[in-house]
């Protein structure tokens, strides 16, 4: 049975414009015994559908490596099978999933910025072009909030199971309301999970100073950050004796601080928004918390022991190296091909807990990742759930064990503390609504952590909270009166 994949780019400047034709097959990473035994089996509620080879048209972002890496271009469609693991594992998903449900899916790929035109044009010549829009969490928002969206509870044939395990429902605790559900964010979200900052170490390293076992650490929930900086604060060593700390020395941290220090908020059980009662936002920061905290990344990042002035590139080449004994960066380094080929073995851990009262560790997947709606000119909107519900429940069974095992380095099957620790990262998610709604909120989030420590200017804390406050009253107004209204 031949099925087609077209990333045809009518109506988008900037895009992908493949077109692909693929045998549906059940060979690839499907057929591969070692990956078989980490597959899930849990069945989804799909009843028997057939639509009959109609096409959904998915519009998607596109990868901009400066900025996001190369979470995107792989996350709806791939060209063909390429024996490469991860590559195979999404081809093959797709295939199952166009047959089960006799569909074709097509991808046009674009730019954010491009695709904030597209949504605007298409509404307003109500024109049905695509049927499900890719875009970044928060602008995705917005959106949801101005009426481009359907709220996926609306849909009268709505095949989404929120309950579901492929589903991040605390996503849709953070940021849902009065029962309305404009973005869906789950497995499907390959981008959600590569954008979670998480904790790499070098394992020589800590062999070499005699470090305890990170993995029992964090099992006993002793993983802090004042731990973490305890730990790298005396590993500062001056190799080439110049009396300036450069790329030719030994440290015990580095980060790139600009992206890494939005994921406080949730790693610290922080939150800038909660609910009333009625099931409207109201401001509940935790005002000494969030300043204390401040000053413990401040301490770790520009520490004794720290390499401070590091961007992605220049963190992922000194962790890479060995010059450098832990890095907070992203799930989705461990793709590159310097950390795949890395002669050292590196273990990867969760963001430290504030301190040790806090119970649980948390994960907070960079704002920028990739979220699903359905724009309200699709006249079929049921069946594009049915499509997502398909996708996300078969990339929750077999790519994202796909992916860990390659996070992993292979080292899923052996190193059972491994696969622990990535579950704990990966099924922690944390997401707080003041972060995800800044472009509602006067982007208090990065004016208390992100500018903050990349300027390292703690001093600058109370006074962004007190511009942040005066206006914030407003802006929850603005946001509770969208959310009940739109």
């Amino acid at each position: 049975m031949s099925i087609i994949l077209s990333s045809c780019a009518s109506g988008a400047a900037d895009t992908d414009d493949t077109t692909v034709s693929s045998d549906v097959t059940t060979g690839g990473i499907y057929a591969d015994d070692k990956l078989s035994e980490l597959y899930r089996d849990e069945e989804d509620s799909l009843p028997e559908l057939d639509f009959d080879g109609a096409t959904i048209r998915f519009l998607t972002l596109q990868n901009r490596t400066s900025v996001t890496g190369n979470v995107y271009d792989d996350e709806i469609l791939v060209e063909e099978l390429t024996s490469e693991p991860l590559n195979d594992s999404i081809y093959n998903r797709n295939m199952y999933v166009m047959e089960r449900l006799n569909c074709k899916i097509e991808n046009v790929r674009a730019v954010a910025a491009n695709i904030h035109d597209e949504i605007e044009k298409t509404f307003g010549a109500d024109e049905d072009i695509y049927q499900v829009i890719g875009f970044e969490a928060a602008p995705a928002l917005r959106f949801g909030l101005d009426g481009y969206f359907y709220d996926i509870n609306s849909i009268e044939d709505n095949y989404i199971d929120f309950d579901a395990p492929w589903w991040t429902g605390q996503f849709f605790d953070a940021v849902s309301a009065h029962g309305k559900v404009p973005v869906l964010a789950g497995s499907l979200s390959l981008s959600m999970i590569r954008s979670i900052h998480a904790t790499y170490f070098n394992k020589r390293i800590a062999e070499d100073h005699k470090i305890e076992d990170l993995y029992n650490v964090v099992s006993e929930g002793r993983w802090t950050i004042d731990y973490q900086t305890e730990l790298t604060s005396g590993m500062y060593i001056d190799v080439n004796g110049n009396d300036l700390r450069d790329t030719e020395d030994w440290y015990g941290y580095c980060s790139p601080f600009y992206w890494s220090s939005d994921s406080y908020w949730s790693a610290f059980d922080i939150d800038i928004l909660s609910r009333t009662e009625e099931d409207k936002f109201e401001f509940v920061l935790n005002e000494e918390k969030a300043y204390n905290g401040l000053h413990k990344i401040i301490d770790l990042c520009y520490g004794p022991g720290a390499y401070s002035d590091a961007g992605s590139d220049e963190t992922n080449q000194l962790f890479v190296s060995g010059n450098v004994f832990m890095v907070t960066q992203k799930l989705s380094s461990a793709e590159l091909p310097e950390f795949r080929n890395m002669q050292d073995d590196y273990g990867l851990i969760p963001m430290p807990k504030y301190d040790n009262n806090q119970k649980e560790y948390y994960s907070m997947p960079y704002e920028i990742f990739q979220t699903y709606s359905v724009p309200k000119t699709n006249v079929n909107p049921g069946m594009a759930t049915a499509v997502l519900e398909a996708l996300c429940a078969e990339t929750w069974r077999k790519v994202i064990p796909t992916y860990s095992e390659m996070v992993l380095k292979g080292k899923y099957l052996s190193d059972s503390q491994s696969r622990q620790m990535f579950d704990t990262i990966i099924n922690s998610i944390k997401v707080d609504a003041g972060v995800f709604y800044y472009l509602k909120l006067g982007d208090i989030a990065s004016a208390l952590y992100r500018y903050r420590v990349s300027d390292n200017e703690p001093e600058g804390f109370t006074a962004s909270l007190e511009k942040a406050k005066r206006f914030m009253n407003i802006y929850i107004n603005e946001l509770n009166n969208a959310l009940f209204e739109s």
